[in-house]
């Protein structure tokens, strides 16, 4: 299972990348010492036999697994989906997350290429996170819950900027850090494709509880609703389409104070923005999820 799995994930192409750069330095690292062993006027051939016998032939066989990849992690999905451990381990939680992705989110164009990925691998840590360090899909729902609120408050955030409101306006809608009308195309997009990752994420993270406890949760139909009408707003934002304002009625989430909702905004952001893998900025974003 583990040496299916690992295999599995390098059809993602920031596996291949991230495995390719660390391959290539192990191979410099090890034709550097040939050459310290056999001397210097060997050190064209050493360099030939680490390049073209080892290097070369591993890397290929790397990329030839962007398409076997995904086959792999389906298989290895549909080999567990059914067992009541499928939530045993890191591998099966994020096995089980991705599938769970696919079946509920459909990201909105303005997303980025790797946008998926992310809220895939944010999804499976804050489920691995919070299973082990607090127990039970009850702590994947007090997690939805928390990204749901700042859902909520971004969004209002957003409506009420646009609409030319003050900051903090519009029924408490958030501080103005989490919008600003005012600031660049670049930094808008930025800000947008986070919000349409924030509600791939909490959906997913309801689906991930309903799944793993066996029952649906008790505003899980208002939350996906939530992340939908998240999702089609940023987008007809960001490009720019016509549509109607943001209106969308839903649950009394917990309060959350403006520290942490900037603190939440301000590492989801940084995340999404940031090259994948980002191990450390997600790290981040998942002690204030906690916090």
């Amino acid at each position: 299972m583990n040496l299916r799995y690992a295999l599995s994930t390098l059809g993602r192409p920031a596996a291949r990348r991230a495995f390719g750069r660390t391959w290539m330095w192990v191979c410099a690292a090890g034709a550097l010492v040939t050459i310290l062993a056999v001397g210097p006027r060997h050190a064209f051939f050493a360099v030939v036999v680490w390049a073209v016998c080892i290097f070369a032939p591993l890397r290929i066989a790397v990329e030839a697994l962007h398409s076997r990849g995904p086959a792999l992690r389906r298989e290895l999905t549909r080999s567990i989906e059914q067992r009541d451990d499928r939530y045993a381990g890191p591998e099966r939680v994020a096995l089980m997350v991705e599938a769970l992705f696919a079946k509920e989110v459909l990201l909105p164009r303005l997303a980025p290429p790797d946008l998926r990925d992310k809220v895939i691998d944010a999804a499976a840590r804050v489920s691995q996170s919070v299973r082990r360090d607090r127990g039970g899909p009850h702590a994947i729902l007090r997690a939805a819950t928390v990204c749901a609120a700042l859902l909520r408050r971004w969004t209002d955030a957003i409506a009420a900027g646009e609409a030319g409101a003050p900051p903090g306006d519009a029924n408490g809608a958030g501080p103005g850090t989490l919008w600003d009308s005012q600031t660049s195309v670049q930094d808008q997009w930025g800000t947008l494709r986070a919000v349409a990752g924030l509600a791939a994420l909490t959906k997913t993270l309801i689906a991930v509880y309903e799944d793993s406890a066996g029952v649906p949760s008790e505003h899980g139909a208002s939350v996906r609703a939530l992340s939908e009408a998240a999702m089609d707003y940023v987008d007809q934002l960001g490009l720019r389409l016509d549509g109607p304002a943001w209106d969308v009625e839903g649950p009394a989430f917990q309060a959350l104070p403006p520290e942490r909702l900037n603190r939440l905004a301000e590492t989801w952001t940084t995340f999404c923005a940031a090259p994948a893998p980002a191990p450390r900025r997600l790290r981040a974003f998942l002690e204030a999820v906690n916090g």
